[in-house]
């Protein structure tokens, strides 16, 4: 190939992928066969095809799947699983490596949750590889990236009453009851949890569900005071029954907010 006909194709696939990113290129992820890609473990030659299960294992339908080059950093194609939870991507050819990730949209109480995948296998992949990669919704867990420190489960933001600062956030117990089942369907456990020293203000990766909350403070075994923190009425009650924020919060998606204090 000389480097003018080679500049020609590399253009042309840059245009291709560049075009995808901006129209978000959409399949139903339904190929080949009725009902999705031959089980999603088998490889073809020129796409990326896999599995996409829920947190008890069962095929996914309905879940996104996307790719994305990693010279040309632009979002490529995405597909939706089939009903048999399988999908099947077509890779631009002689455009390198690729990474595939994923995600779904899950409505629960009246409100619309994005929660990222967990891969099987996150390394890259070129498109005479005959890559397979399938994905898991976990309610739990630490997102691959350690360079992050995100998580699969939700976050609770907590705030500490201005007076009650005689409280150590380390010493404060909150117990989680779920109230009906979590976002998955399955039934909940109650949870009692502390903030750690690292992260004075946050209690993470708790599975998304709606939950009746209480504190004590452990040294002494007071029953604390608790509020919506974000709901900016601070009316302290012994419990309050919360849900977490979804896709309606740019900035604090997966996250609720708990306020407590001791004074009665």
């Amino acid at each position: 190939m000389n480097a003018l006909h080679a500049f020609k194709h590399f253009t042309f696939a840059a245009l291709v992928l560049t075009g995808c990113a901006l129209t978000s290129c959409k399949s139903d992820g339904s190929e080949p066969g009725p009902d999705g890609p031959d089980t999603g473990t088998k490889g073809q030659a020129g796409a990326v095809t896999g599995l996409v299960t829920d947190p008890q294992g069962k095929p996914l339908p309905r879940a996104t799947v996307y790719i994305a080059n990693t010279v040309i950093k632009d979002r490529g194609a995405e597909v939706n699983t089939g009903s048999n939870g399988t999908y099947k991507i077509q890779l631009v050819k002689d455009l390198g490596q690729w990474v595939a990730k994923g995600y779904i949209l899950k409505q629960y109480n009246d409100r619309v949750y994005k929660i990222l995948l967990d891969p099987e296998n996150p390394d890259s992949f070129s498109e005479d590889e005959k890559p397979v990669r399938n994905f898991q919704w976990k309610l739990t867990g630490h997102i691959p990236d350690l360079s992050l420190d995100l998580y699969y489960g939700g976050t609770a933001e907590l705030h500490r009453d201005p007076n009650a600062y005689e409280l150590e956030h380390d010493k404060v117990e909150f117990t989680f009851k779920p109230v009906g089942p979590l976002i998955d369907g399955s039934a909940g456990k109650t949870l009692k949890l502390q903030t750690k020293k690292r992260y004075d203000d946050f209690i993470r990766d708790i599975p998304i569900g709606r939950y009746t909350v209480s504190a004590i403070y452990k040294p002494t075994g007071e029953q604390l005071l608790v509020t919506d923190a974000f709901d900016g009425d601070l009316d302290y009650k012994e419990s309050v029954t919360l849900d977490f924020l979804g896709t309606e919060s740019a900035v604090r998606s997966n996250t609720l907010g708990i306020g407590y204090t001791n004074r009665h």
